[in-house]
């Protein structure tokens, strides 16, 4: 999967040649360029992006080889190449808090194609990436911003406008919709019915009126605070993965 800034350049490429051809032979190269290029930015200004205060952002476009680098590794992901996403990381990356380390154990982690990490894998591509400075990038992106929610019991809503139900049901009332917002995940004994009992602190809400909303989210639309992450790091202008962990 390319970077947006990437999808975007191809964008303008492409629609330039198609506006080219349909040009008047009158008007000249610089002016027919000129025309393309401003009607495909408006085109893609124009392009909803997700919302939500969390919604996958990427902040890593403009960090010096941070894109390139995110497009390998979405490559070896998608192909399930072990060797290539096992080079993509430093030889002491960091796979858990317990001392685990190395690319023996990463290479260990993926064996298969049907490794529980390459899911995990697939699922941290689509969520962003922070950069801090021009020597670490973080994904997904919603990670390194300041969230104070308690990281064990906060939880990510992984979508737009993905509704809150009064009970644990697919056809119960929704009485609220939250996009790419933090949730709180409170106990109860709904494993069983696929829904997760949530606690959510609206921010949109006037004056006067209550902001805490509590309700059934479904479960698969949850992802939890501490679940992988993945950072790298600029080593003599080489971007290497240096940790992938979960937990805290």
């Amino acid at each position: 999967m390319r970077s947006a800034r990437a999808r975007r350049v191809g964008l303008l490429l492409v629609a330039g040649a198609m506006v080219l051809q349909g040009c008047k032979r009158t008007e000249t190269p610089a002016d027919q360029l000129e025309q393309a290029v401003t009607q495909t930015v408006d085109q893609i200004e124009e392009t909803p992006q997700p919302e939500g205060p969390y919604a996958p952002r990427d902040d890593c476009s403009q960090v010096a080889g941070a894109s390139a680098f995110l497009a390998e590794v979405r490559s070896a992901v998608a192909a399930r190449d072990t060797e290539a996403f096992v080079a993509l990381a430093a030889e002491d990356v960091k796979l858990d808090f317990g001392g685990g380390a190395g690319s023996e154990q990463l290479r260990t982690m993926l064996a298969s194609d049907t490794a529980p990490l390459w899911g995990k894998l697939d699922q941290l591509m689509t969520l962003g990436c922070a950069s801090d400075g021009d020597a670490l990038i973080t994904v997904p992106w919603y990670f390194a911003q300041d969230i104070s929610d308690d990281p064990y019991s906060a939880m990510i809503v992984t979508g737009t406008g993905v509704p809150v139900r009064v009970s644990p049901a697919a056809d119960a009332p929704v009485i609220a919709a939250i996009s790419w917002d933090v949730v709180e995940k409170l106990d109860s004994d709904t494993e069983d019915s696929g829904f997760a009992h949530v606690r959510w602190n609206r921010s949109d809400v006037p004056a006067g009126q209550s902001k805490t909303v509590e309700g059934y989210i479904d479960e698969t639309r949850l992802r939890s605070m501490i679940d992988y992450r993945l950072l790298a790091a600029s080593r003599n202008g080489k971007w290497r993965i240096v940790s992938l962990v979960a937990g805290d």
